[in-house]
């Protein structure tokens, strides 16, 4: 959900920044998993969602990792090569040092011990998912701490600690808990939400969302963009040139259409805002149905890839005949009130209104062979510090002497160096 932004003073920010009509909290709140997943469950992937406690928001948010002691039979992971200590700490106890404070404070209990009872409704998510998940909370994915999991680069979880370390060591994560409502416009005289006026504003439940765990074709995601409910324009995900897209246009853009038309355009509460989607390979046909990923806020924050939110917001796209209703069945357009109207009439009148514009990474942009910067490395941390993160107060104590000792040693060469020239 987050995009990384690039740092521009505020006065280029302020005549750069593209003006989006208001964006309420409800429109934030609609686009929530929990929201939208039970309406468009039969065009989604197998998920679970959890309610979370405020132990384990407290949990999240803390500094340190601290990782569950119950799993003593957990299976052995060949996909990445780390150490134990990534994984599961051991319990220590750590001895106080000279300029360490009277006071220590008192150890932090694991979270089979923390919150017990939502420990192993996670577990037993896992389990009947088939054993494998990918998480995310109410809107994002930790993508970026996928870095750090020991299922090789992927957010792919067998176990509450693959959880609880992904979503520990994620900016996208904190994003969600502390900035999700940012963008927020201020209705009439009153200031920006708060949790001290929930009588009014729209509350905000955290939720674990619990996808069951597939490798994707990256090549087959997409981000859809959606105007006065009208399907405005694709874009690829994943910045990579693949020359078998060319020939697949038509049939991307259909499956796209279809899934938009007959479930989301006339069902959704808002008339703005952005879809994921994924397009798996078909059987007797180029591409299967599409499935519904994500629904995101038509809002700053959410990334319009190969588009500029400027030439989104200016595209001009046909009002009046297609507001729909909200709250129904997701199958029944608005229109279609005596129940006569066949499929492909409905997908023939829903072309003539709009056709949308799908962009593809092509051979010549450059964008296509930047492989100098991975993904998400703005977001990561050396190993060593995540190490010693892992390993407690002991760990962080051990790494930062070995710090100090590594900058005075740079120290005294460089002077050594100085006074040899003297």
């Amino acid at each position: 959900m987050p995009v990384p932004t690039n740092i521009q003073s505020p006065s280029e920010t302020a005549s750069s920044a593209p003006e989006f009509p208001p964006i309420t909290r409800d429109h934030i709140l609609n686009c929530s998993y929990d929201s939208w997943f039970p309406k468009y469950r039969t065009s989604c992937i197998k998920s679970r969602i959890i309610p979370l406690s405020p132990e384990f928001i407290d949990y999240i948010r803390e500094d340190g990792i601290v990782l569950a002691d119950d799993d003593s039979a957990e299976p052995e992971d060949d996909e990445w090569e780390s150490a134990p200590s990534t994984f599961r700490p051991p319990v220590e106890e750590v001895e106080s040092d000279s300029d360490s404070d009277d006071e220590e404070e008192a150890p932090r209990l694991p979270p089979n011990q923390r919150f017990p009872e939502l420990h192993q409704t996670i577990k037993d998510k896992i389990e009947e998912l088939g054993g494998a998940v990918a998480p995310k909370l109410n809107w994002t994915a930790p993508k970026d701490a996928a870095w750090i999991s020991p299922h090789q680069n992927t957010i792919k979880c067998t176990s509450p600690n693959d959880i609880y370390l992904l979503l520990k060591s994620s900016n996208f994560i904190t994003y969600d808990l502390e900035h999700a409502f940012d963008d927020c416009t201020p209705i009439g005289n009153t200031s920006a939400p708060t949790p001290a006026s929930p009588d009014k504003t729209p509350s905000f439940k955290p939720v674990l969302v619990l996808r069951s765990y597939f490798n994707p074709h990256t090549a087959m995601e997409f981000r859809c963009f959606v105007k006065h409910r009208n399907l405005i324009a694709i874009s690829q995900r994943d910045l990579n040139y693949y020359e078998f897209l060319k020939s697949l246009r038509s049939d991307i853009v259909g499956r796209i259409s279809q899934l938009f038309n007959n479930k989301l355009r006339y069902t959704f509460p808002d008339g703005n805002f952005a879809f994921d989607v994924y397009i798996p390979e078909g059987e007797d046909e180029p591409l299967s149905r599409a499935r519904l990923i994500d629904i995101n806020p038509w809002a700053p924050h959410t990334d319009s890839l190969l588009f500029d939110w400027q030439e989104l917001l200016d595209m001009e796209v046909p009002e009046g005949a297609v507001l729909g209703v909200v709250g129904g069945d997701e199958e029944v357009p608005a229109a279609e009130t005596d129940g006569t109207s066949s499929e492909e009439e409905e997908d023939e009148d829903e072309d003539e209104d709009f056709a949308p514009e799908l962009r593809l990474v092509e051979k010549e942009d450059r964008a296509a062979f930047n492989f100098s910067s991975p993904q998400y490395s703005a977001h990561k941390l050396p190993k060593d510090v995540v190490d010693a993160s892992i390993a407690g107060e002991g760990g962080m104590r051990e790494f930062a002497r070995k710090w100090r000792e590594m900058t005075e040693y740079r120290e005294n060469v460089a002077n050594w160096e100085i006074n040899d020239k003297d």
